[in-house]
């Protein structure tokens, strides 16, 4: 009787034990991922701050650009205006280009299906054999 008190209470004890090691191995699975959850905050905040300061790199930038052109202007508190665009010359109809380009297409279009069925044409049937 006495061996079979002593056996189960040394069982209840290895449940208690195995059961408090649980307890343990999750509270430190827990830990890790919340310490896991605090460093990709942290990576994601430092990478907003880095775009936050390329975009007042480029704004600073742009600053300066637009400062330079109005410099080159003809009166200083008068705002920048770009030159007048140039015009092409005319090179004639476009749909005249398009136009030659579609009987391109065709002619070339004509002569794969001439060679595709001279191809075809080669062949011998089964039956012919």
């Amino acid at each position: 009787m006495k061996r079979l008190l002593a056996g189960t209470v040394a069982a209840a004890l290895a449940l208690a034990a195995s059961a408090a090691g649980a307890q343990t191995d999750a509270s430190l699975a827990q830990e890790r991922a919340a310490a896991r959850m605090e460093i990709e905050a942290l990576r994601q905040q430092q990478m907003a701050q880095a775009r936050q300061a390329q975009a007042a790199r480029d704004r600073a930038a742009a600053a300066q650009t637009l400062r330079s052109l109005q410099a080159q202007g003809s009166a200083p508190g008068e705002p920048y205006r770009p030159p007048p665009a140039e015009v092409l010359p005319e090179r004639g109809d476009p749909s005249a280009g398009l136009s030659l380009r579609l009987d391109e297409l065709d002619r070339l279009t004509d002569a794969r299906l001439a060679r595709s069925n001279e191809v075809l044409r080669a062949i011998k049937p089964a039956s012919d054999r």
